[in-house]
């Protein structure tokens, strides 16, 4: 089972964006989507719906996100 700080580096990135970008979060929104990708990795690796890092949403919050964030990226062609 990963530890709790798994994440957290991304986490702390997120916040330290928002400083320096006056709290706009569209600038920031690629820090954003690598703790999602890390959280969903988490998850993914695990296979456990109980894991839990103090830097990641649950499980399905996560994985709505990811849907949303690729939805995304197949309109714009990235």
């Amino acid at each position: 089972m990963p530890a709790p700080q798994d994440c957290q580096e991304e986490a702390c990135a997120i916040q330290s964006c928002l400083t320096k970008n006056n709290y706009n979060e569209s600038a920031c929104s690629s820090y954003v989507e690598a703790l999602y990708r890390c959280c969903q990795k988490m998850y993914e690796t695990t296979n456990d719906d109980e894991s839990k890092s103090t830097a990641c949403p649950i499980r399905s919050v996560v994985e709505r996100k990811m849907k949303r964030i690729e939805a995304e990226k197949g309109q714009t062609g990235q």
